[in-house]
Protein backbone atom coordinates (compact mmCIF):
# COMPACT_ATOMS: atom_id res chain seq x y z
CA UNK A 1 0.00 0.00 0.00
CA UNK A 2 1.37 3.26 -0.96
CA UNK A 3 1.96 6.36 1.64
CA UNK A 4 -1.13 8.34 -0.15
CA UNK A 5 -3.58 4.87 0.48
CA UNK A 6 -2.50 4.66 3.75
CA UNK A 7 -3.10 8.72 4.35
CA UNK A 8 -6.51 8.01 2.41
CA UNK A 9 -7.72 4.95 4.35
CA UNK A 10 -6.72 6.64 7.80
CA UNK A 11 -9.29 9.47 6.39
CA UNK A 12 -12.32 7.27 6.49
CA UNK A 13 -14.05 5.24 9.58
CA UNK A 14 -15.69 2.36 9.41
CA UNK A 15 -19.78 2.67 9.70
CA UNK A 16 -21.35 1.92 12.98
CA UNK A 17 -23.90 -0.05 12.05
CA UNK A 18 -22.98 -2.25 8.86
CA UNK A 19 -19.39 -2.94 9.13
CA UNK A 20 -19.63 -6.82 9.39
CA UNK A 21 -16.09 -8.59 10.59
CA UNK A 22 -17.84 -11.42 7.93
CA UNK A 23 -18.68 -9.14 5.41
CA UNK A 24 -16.88 -9.77 1.85
CA UNK A 25 -17.94 -6.67 0.25
CA UNK A 26 -16.49 -3.43 1.02
CA UNK A 27 -17.70 0.24 0.49
CA UNK A 28 -17.40 3.29 0.69
CA UNK A 29 -19.55 6.41 1.04
CA UNK A 30 -19.34 9.73 2.40
CA UNK A 31 -16.27 9.41 4.16
CA UNK A 32 -17.69 5.83 5.79
CA UNK A 33 -16.71 2.19 5.03
CA UNK A 34 -19.15 -0.34 5.24
CA UNK A 35 -18.70 -4.25 4.90
CA UNK A 36 -21.38 -6.09 3.99
CA UNK A 37 -22.24 -9.47 2.54
CA UNK A 38 -22.13 -9.54 -1.33
CA UNK A 39 -24.70 -12.44 -1.27
CA UNK A 40 -27.59 -9.55 -1.08
CA UNK A 41 -26.06 -7.75 -4.49
CA UNK A 42 -25.93 -10.62 -6.57
CA UNK A 43 -28.55 -11.93 -5.79
CA UNK A 44 -31.32 -9.24 -6.70
CA UNK A 45 -29.18 -7.05 -9.18
CA UNK A 46 -27.88 -7.71 -12.66
CA UNK A 47 -26.01 -4.74 -12.32
CA UNK A 48 -24.18 -5.72 -9.14
CA UNK A 49 -23.59 -8.94 -10.02
CA UNK A 50 -21.77 -7.56 -13.46
CA UNK A 51 -19.77 -5.47 -11.30
CA UNK A 52 -18.29 -8.05 -8.74
CA UNK A 53 -17.88 -10.84 -11.95
CA UNK A 54 -15.19 -8.66 -13.39
CA UNK A 55 -11.63 -9.66 -13.18
CA UNK A 56 -9.18 -7.72 -11.71
CA UNK A 57 -6.17 -6.17 -13.35
CA UNK A 58 -3.08 -8.29 -13.38
CA UNK A 59 -1.52 -7.81 -9.60
CA UNK A 60 -3.87 -5.88 -8.02
CA UNK A 61 -7.32 -7.78 -6.00
CA UNK A 62 -10.73 -7.47 -7.17
CA UNK A 63 -12.52 -4.01 -6.26
CA UNK A 64 -14.35 -4.10 -3.34
CA UNK A 65 -12.67 -7.37 -1.34
CA UNK A 66 -10.93 -4.82 1.48
CA UNK A 67 -10.68 -1.67 3.39
CA UNK A 68 -8.23 -0.37 0.92
CA UNK A 69 -9.65 -1.00 -2.42
CA UNK A 70 -13.48 -0.58 -1.48
CA UNK A 71 -15.68 0.36 -4.15
CA UNK A 72 -16.61 3.99 -3.76
CA UNK A 73 -20.43 5.57 -3.91
CA UNK A 74 -19.50 9.12 -5.03
CA UNK A 75 -23.00 10.09 -5.05
CA UNK A 76 -24.41 8.12 -2.23
CA UNK A 77 -24.76 9.62 1.55
CA UNK A 78 -23.76 7.26 4.21
CA UNK A 79 -27.06 7.70 5.72
CA UNK A 80 -28.73 6.95 2.19
CA UNK A 81 -26.98 3.72 1.87
CA UNK A 82 -27.44 2.98 5.21
CA UNK A 83 -31.30 3.16 4.93
CA UNK A 84 -30.97 0.79 1.45
CA UNK A 85 -28.84 -1.52 3.39
CA UNK A 86 -31.68 -1.87 6.49
CA UNK A 87 -33.59 -4.01 4.17
CA UNK A 88 -31.27 -6.93 4.08
CA UNK A 89 -30.15 -6.52 7.69
CA UNK A 90 -33.77 -5.27 9.11
CA UNK A 91 -33.69 -6.99 12.99
CA UNK A 92 -37.45 -7.43 12.83
CA UNK A 93 -37.29 -9.80 9.78
CA UNK A 94 -40.98 -9.77 7.73
CA UNK A 95 -41.64 -6.14 9.79
CA UNK A 96 -40.62 -3.43 7.36
CA UNK A 97 -41.86 0.09 9.17
CA UNK A 98 -40.51 2.86 7.79
CA UNK A 99 -41.32 6.68 6.96
CA UNK A 100 -42.32 7.43 3.76
CA UNK A 101 -38.92 9.35 2.93
CA UNK A 102 -37.16 6.29 3.87
CA UNK A 103 -39.07 3.74 0.91
CA UNK A 104 -38.56 7.12 -1.27
CA UNK A 105 -34.75 6.59 -0.68
CA UNK A 106 -34.43 3.15 -0.84
CA UNK A 107 -36.74 2.95 -3.84
CA UNK A 108 -34.31 5.61 -5.24
CA UNK A 109 -30.72 3.72 -4.83
CA UNK A 110 -33.04 0.32 -5.35
CA UNK A 111 -33.97 2.13 -9.37
CA UNK A 112 -30.69 3.28 -9.83
CA UNK A 113 -28.44 0.00 -9.24
CA UNK A 114 -31.02 -2.31 -10.70
CA UNK A 115 -32.78 -4.41 -7.31
CA UNK A 116 -35.82 -5.44 -8.89
CA UNK A 117 -36.86 -7.57 -5.78
CA UNK A 118 -36.03 -4.19 -3.15
CA UNK A 119 -38.34 -1.97 -5.65
CA UNK A 120 -40.94 -4.58 -5.04
CA UNK A 121 -40.70 -4.35 -2.19
CA UNK A 122 -40.66 -0.13 -1.71
CA UNK A 123 -44.07 -0.72 -3.85
CA UNK A 124 -45.92 -2.64 -1.79
CA UNK A 125 -44.67 -0.82 1.27
CA UNK A 126 -46.31 2.25 -0.49
CA UNK A 127 -49.03 0.75 -1.48
CA UNK A 128 -49.73 -0.28 2.28
CA UNK A 129 -49.56 3.41 3.94
CA UNK A 130 -53.02 5.16 3.17
CA UNK A 131 -51.65 8.54 4.71
CA UNK A 132 -48.98 9.14 1.21
CA UNK A 133 -50.73 12.21 -0.46
CA UNK A 134 -51.93 10.92 -3.92
CA UNK A 135 -50.05 13.27 -5.95
CA UNK A 136 -46.87 12.57 -4.10
CA UNK A 137 -47.40 9.18 -5.07
CA UNK A 138 -47.38 9.35 -8.51
CA UNK A 139 -44.51 11.75 -8.76
CA UNK A 140 -42.97 8.89 -6.86
CA UNK A 141 -43.51 6.21 -9.16
CA UNK A 142 -42.99 7.99 -12.34
CA UNK A 143 -39.79 9.45 -11.25
CA UNK A 144 -38.65 5.35 -10.77
CA UNK A 145 -40.34 4.14 -13.86
CA UNK A 146 -43.15 1.43 -11.89
CA UNK A 147 -45.30 -0.21 -13.58
CA UNK A 148 -48.28 1.45 -14.96
CA UNK A 149 -50.19 -1.31 -13.81
CA UNK A 150 -49.73 0.64 -10.25
CA UNK A 151 -50.02 3.93 -11.60
CA UNK A 152 -53.65 4.05 -13.17
CA UNK A 153 -55.47 3.13 -10.24
CA UNK A 154 -53.54 6.45 -9.05
CA UNK A 155 -54.78 8.08 -11.94
CA UNK A 156 -58.15 6.61 -11.52
CA UNK A 157 -58.13 8.03 -8.20
CA UNK A 158 -57.04 11.75 -8.97
CA UNK A 159 -59.85 12.13 -11.84
CA UNK A 160 -62.51 10.80 -10.13
CA UNK A 161 -62.33 12.98 -7.08
CA UNK A 162 -64.56 16.05 -7.02
CA UNK A 163 -62.18 18.70 -6.42
CA UNK A 164 -59.76 19.64 -9.20
CA UNK A 165 -56.23 20.19 -8.97
CA UNK A 166 -54.85 22.92 -6.85
CA UNK A 167 -51.67 24.74 -8.15
CA UNK A 168 -48.96 23.02 -5.66
CA UNK A 169 -50.38 19.74 -7.24
CA UNK A 170 -50.33 20.81 -10.42
CA UNK A 171 -46.60 22.13 -9.66
CA UNK A 172 -45.16 18.94 -8.49
CA UNK A 173 -47.33 17.10 -11.19
CA UNK A 174 -45.50 19.11 -13.69
CA UNK A 175 -46.77 20.26 -16.62
CA UNK A 176 -46.83 16.91 -18.88
CA UNK A 177 -49.08 14.87 -16.25
CA UNK A 178 -51.03 17.86 -15.19
CA UNK A 179 -52.06 18.55 -18.74
CA UNK A 180 -53.14 14.50 -18.81
CA UNK A 181 -54.92 14.44 -16.09
CA UNK A 182 -56.96 17.64 -16.68
CA UNK A 183 -57.93 16.27 -20.47
CA UNK A 184 -58.80 12.91 -19.00
CA UNK A 185 -60.93 14.65 -16.21
CA UNK A 186 -62.60 17.03 -18.80
CA UNK A 187 -63.40 14.00 -21.17
CA UNK A 188 -64.81 12.09 -18.48
CA UNK A 189 -66.87 14.91 -17.59
CA UNK A 190 -68.23 15.95 -20.78
CA UNK A 191 -72.04 14.34 -19.76
CA UNK A 192 -71.86 15.66 -16.42
CA UNK A 193 -73.71 18.83 -14.64
CA UNK A 194 -71.70 22.05 -14.54
CA UNK A 195 -69.34 22.16 -11.77
CA UNK A 196 -69.48 25.24 -8.93
CA UNK A 197 -66.22 25.94 -9.94
CA UNK A 198 -64.61 24.49 -7.01
CA UNK A 199 -65.90 20.97 -7.84
CA UNK A 200 -66.10 18.53 -11.24
CA UNK A 201 -68.25 15.51 -10.16
CA UNK A 202 -68.39 12.67 -12.37
CA UNK A 203 -71.11 11.55 -14.45
CA UNK A 204 -73.94 8.82 -12.40
CA UNK A 205 -73.26 5.37 -12.80
CA UNK A 206 -69.59 5.42 -13.58
CA UNK A 207 -67.50 2.87 -11.77
CA UNK A 208 -63.50 2.66 -11.61
CA UNK A 209 -62.89 -0.04 -13.78
CA UNK A 210 -64.81 2.36 -16.61
CA UNK A 211 -62.03 4.69 -15.75
CA UNK A 212 -59.47 2.46 -15.60
CA UNK A 213 -59.99 1.18 -19.31
CA UNK A 214 -60.83 5.20 -20.72
CA UNK A 215 -56.81 5.86 -18.93
CA UNK A 216 -55.01 2.92 -20.60
CA UNK A 217 -56.47 3.32 -23.96
CA UNK A 218 -55.94 7.02 -23.68
CA UNK A 219 -52.11 6.56 -22.10
CA UNK A 220 -51.93 3.43 -25.12
CA UNK A 221 -52.31 6.65 -27.79
CA UNK A 222 -55.68 5.46 -28.98
CA UNK A 223 -58.17 8.27 -30.02
CA UNK A 224 -61.23 6.96 -28.65
CA UNK A 225 -64.18 9.25 -27.55
CA UNK A 226 -65.14 8.45 -23.81
CA UNK A 227 -68.50 6.10 -23.86
CA UNK A 228 -69.15 4.78 -20.51
CA UNK A 229 -70.96 1.71 -20.23
CA UNK A 230 -74.65 2.57 -19.43
CA UNK A 231 -76.99 0.52 -17.13
CA UNK A 232 -80.19 -0.01 -18.80
CA UNK A 233 -83.32 0.16 -16.46
CA UNK A 234 -83.84 -3.41 -17.04
CA UNK A 235 -80.17 -4.02 -15.37
CA UNK A 236 -80.98 -2.14 -12.92
CA UNK A 237 -84.20 -3.65 -11.61
CA UNK A 238 -82.23 -7.35 -11.81
CA UNK A 239 -79.92 -6.14 -9.63
CA UNK A 240 -81.69 -4.46 -7.11
CA UNK A 241 -84.01 -8.14 -6.73
CA UNK A 242 -80.55 -9.93 -6.54
CA UNK A 243 -80.40 -7.63 -3.63
CA UNK A 244 -83.30 -8.16 -2.13
CA UNK A 245 -82.95 -12.11 -2.63
CA UNK A 246 -79.39 -11.86 -1.13
CA UNK A 247 -80.92 -9.80 2.02
CA UNK A 248 -84.07 -12.02 2.54
CA UNK A 249 -81.83 -15.23 2.82
CA UNK A 250 -78.93 -13.59 4.88
CA UNK A 251 -82.21 -12.82 7.34
CA UNK A 252 -83.18 -16.38 7.23
CA UNK A 253 -80.16 -17.54 7.67
CA UNK A 254 -79.60 -14.93 10.84
CA UNK A 255 -83.00 -15.82 12.10
CA UNK A 256 -84.18 -12.33 11.58
CA UNK A 257 -86.90 -12.71 8.97
CA UNK A 258 -88.35 -16.00 10.71
CA UNK A 259 -88.42 -18.40 13.71
CA UNK A 260 -85.63 -20.19 12.76
CA UNK A 261 -82.83 -19.34 15.87
CA UNK A 262 -85.55 -19.52 18.17
CA UNK A 263 -86.50 -22.86 17.14
CA UNK A 264 -83.15 -24.12 17.54
CA UNK A 265 -83.32 -22.70 20.96
CA UNK A 266 -86.01 -24.34 21.78
CA UNK A 267 -84.61 -27.51 20.98
CA UNK A 268 -81.79 -26.93 23.07
CA UNK A 269 -83.77 -26.66 26.07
Amino acid sequence: MSNQEDHNLKAVQQNSKYYYRGGDLHLLADGQLFRVHRHFFEQDSDKWRGKLSQPASPGKQPEGTSDSNAIMLPKVSASDLERFLWVFYNPTYSLYEASFEDWSTILRLAHTWAFTQVKALCVRQLEADKDIPIVDRIVLYQTYKINEAVLIPRYVELCSRDELLTEAEATNLGISTTVMICSLRERLRSSASPSDGSKSPLPPGLDAEDIASFIRATMSGASVPFSPTKKSPTDKKDKDKKKDKEEAFKGRSNGINGDSTGGLNKQKT
